[in-house]
C-alpha cells in the first residue's frame, strides 16, 4: 500500500514539475517585459525571449513577409486577377460619382490644389500663348499649302466652282438692271470717243443707244455662259496655286503683325467664357460625358495605373522599404499587447503544452516509483 501511494505521490509531483516548467517556460517567452536588476546586476532570463530579442524579431519578420509573403510575383498575380479589376474598376467609379456630387465649381477645385484660377490672368495667359502661335506661324518659311490643314484647302478648292458662278451671275445681274444699263452706255459712249472721227460717224449713224441695246444682251449672254464660268474658274483655281504655294513668311511681311496677332487673340478669346466656365460646377461641365467617364475612362485609367504598377512593381516596394514598414511596426508594437494577440490566438494550444508537460511528468514520476521498487 505504501508502495503504490509513494508512486502516486512521485507521478504527482512529476505532473506538477512539468505542467509548471512548461507553463513557467510559456510565460517566460514575454515576461518579464523589462530587464529585473538585484544588487545592481541583471538577473538571467531577463527581460523576456521576444522583449530581449523584439529588434532581431522585428528584422527578420520584416525580411520574411518581404522574401515569402507579399512579393512582387504575388503582387503582380493579383493583379491579373480579373475579379480585382472589377473590384478596384468599382472602387474608383464610385470614388468619382462622390466627386462629381460635392458639386464644386473649377475654381473651387483649383483652389483645393492651390492654384488660383483669375479669369483675367487666365485671359491675358491665353493671349499670350495664342499671339505666340500666331508669331511662331508667320516666321514660318514652308508654304501656305504645307502649314494649311487638308481640310480647309479641300473646302475652299470645292467652294471656287461656285464662287465663279456666283460671280458671273452678278456680273449679269448688274448689267441687266439700270444702273448697269446706263454705266455699260457710258462705257460705249467713250469706247467710241477713244476712236476719233471713224468712231463720231458711227455713233452719229447708230447712237449710244441703239449700239448699247444691241451688245448688251451679248454681254449678259456671255456672263451667263458656261464657257465663261469655267474660265473663271480656271484662273481663281491658277491664282489659288499661286497663292499657296507662297511661303508664310512672305505673306507675314505683307501683314501687320502685331495686329493680327491682336485680332486673332480677341476673336479667340470672346468666342471662350472663361469666367462663366470657372464659376461653373465641375458636375455640370462633366454631365454630357458621365457615363463615357464611368463606362470608358474608369476601366482604361484602371487597366494603365494596373500596368503601370506592374511594370514598376519593383521599384515601388524598394522605395516604400516594406522590410523596413514591418519592423518599425514590430518594434513600436507593445509586448504586453503582442502576448495578449499570441495568448488570444493559441490559447488552446498553450493550454495543451501545459497538459503535455503535466502528463510527461507524471509519466517520469511513474517510471521512477517503478525503478525505486524494484531496487
Amino acid at each position: 500500500m505504501e508502495a503504490i501511494i509513494s508512486a502516486g505521490i512521485m507521478v504527482f509531483v512529476g505532473a506538477l514539475i512539468g505542467g509548471v516548467t512548461n507553463f513557467i517556460a510559456i510565460k517566460m517567452l514575454f515576461r518579464p517585459y523589462q530587464p529585473v536588476y538585484l544588487f545592481g546586476k541583471r538577473l538571467p532570463f531577463t527581460p523576456g525571449l521576444i522583449p530581449k530579442r523584439r529588434g532581431e524579431l522585428a528584422f527578420q519578420l520584416g525580411k520574411m513577409v518581404v522574401e515569402h509573403l507579399v512579393t512582387p510575383e504575388g503582387i503582380k498575380k493579383r493583379m491579373e486577377d480579373h475579379s480585382f479589376h472589377k473590384q478596384l474598376q468599382t472602387i474608383v467609379s464610385k470614388a468619382v460619382e462622390e466627386w462629381l456630387k460635392k458639386n464644386k465649381t473649377v475654381e473651387e477645385m483649383a483652389g483645393e490644389f492651390g492654384i488660383d484660377l483669375n479669369s483675367d490672368l487666365l485671359n491675358e495667359k491665353l493671349k499670350q500663348a495664342i499671339k505666340l502661335k500666331v508669331e511662331k506661324l508667320f516666321n514660318n518659311d514652308a508654304a501656305l499649302k504645307e502649314v494649311l490643314p487638308g481640310e480647309i484647302k479641300k473646302a475652299i478648292e470645292d467652294l471656287i466652282p461656285a464662287i465663279s458662278k456666283m460671280l458671273t451671275e452678278k456680273g449679269a445681274q448688274y448689267f441687266e438692271s439700270l444702273e448697269g444699263r446706263e454705266a455699260f452706255q457710258k462705257m460705249i459712249g467713250d469706247f467710241f470717243l477713244q476712236k476719233g472721227t471713224f468712231g463720231s460717224m458711227i455713233q452719229m449713224f447708230l447712237g449710244n443707244m441703239q449700239i448699247a441695246d444691241k451688245l448688251l444682251p451679248e454681254a449678259v449672254k456671255f456672263f451667263r455662259h458656261q464657257g465663261t464660268i469655267d474660265w473663271l474658274s480656271s484662273v481663281l483655281f491658277k491664282e489659288w496655286h499661286r497663292f499657296i504655294e507662297t511661303p508664310v513668311s512672305e505673306l507675314a511681311n505683307k501683314a501687320n503683325k502685331e495686329q493680327i496677332s491682336d485680332f486673332l487673340a480677341k476673336v479667340i478669346i470672346d468666342q471662350i467664357p472663361i469666367e462663366e466656365k470657372i464659376k461653373e460646377p465641375v458636375s455640370s461641365l462633366l454631365e454630357p460625358y458621365q457615363q463615357t467617364i464611368k463606362e470608358t475612362m474608369v476601366p482604361k485609367m484602371v487597366s494603365q495605373a494596373l500596368a503601370f504598377l506592374q511594370a514598376n512593381v519593383e521599384r515601388i516596394m524598394q522605395v516604400l522599404h516594406i522590410d523596413q514598414i514591418v519592423a518599425d511596426q514590430v518594434e513600436s508594437f507593445s509586448v504586453e499587447r503582442l502576448e495578449q494577440v499570441v495568448s488570444a490566438i493559441s490559447k488552446k494550444e498553450l493550454k495543451m503544452i501545459t497538459y503535455l508537460g503535466a502528463l510527461l511528468g507524471g509519466i517520469v514520476g511513474f517510471i521512477q516509483s517503478i525503478i525505486i521498487l524494484i531496487l
